[in-house]
């Protein structure tokens, strides 16, 4: 819910803690989660979640496995300290010990000092080099389309 404030798209959320549950934790997770957590008094745990990246793997048939960045997000108080960088660092290990042959994310278009991070570290804008839109249909667009003939 953090995350979906920062991008201003609280009120968009509707999956719950369990959907998330049941979708990533089962016998054939849909997605995976690197977390990043501090010390906390506060918790019962002694640890509080500051950050997650979560991603799943995909396949394009020009290039093949990708591994997929959905979300990748560290806490306000928490950003600036490396953290991110070290989970990058970390997904590039995975995305390389998993034989993918590379790693493509998202970045919301008015959040231009990570378009210009991922740009430094070498990263390619796509939307730019190769002229890609993003498409998507939402339920009731799929139950139309599955009942025309």
């Amino acid at each position: 819910m953090e995350l979906a404030s920062y991008e201003g798209v609280q009120e968009k959320v509707s999956l719950t803690e369990m959907d998330l549950f049941r979708d990533g934790f089962g016998e054939k997770p849909l997605f995976y989660c690197l977390i990043a957590e501090a010390p906390s008094k506060q918790t019962e745990s002694g640890v509080k979640t500051i950050g997650f990246a979560m991603y799943y793997f995909t396949y394009d048939p020009r290039i093949g496995k990708l591994l997929h960045l959905e979300d990748f997000y560290i806490t306000e108080d928490y950003q600036g300290l490396g953290i991110g960088a070290n989970m990058l660092k970390k997904l590039s290990q995975i995305a390389i010990n998993t034989d993918c042959c590379g790693m493509q994310f998202l970045v919301i278009i008015w959040n231009q000092d990570s378009v210009e991070y991922y740009t430094r570290l070498g990263a390619l804008d796509l939307s730019c080099e190769e002229g890609w839109h993003l498409f998507r249909f939402n339920m009731e667009d799929l139950l139309e389309l599955a009942e025309e003939e």
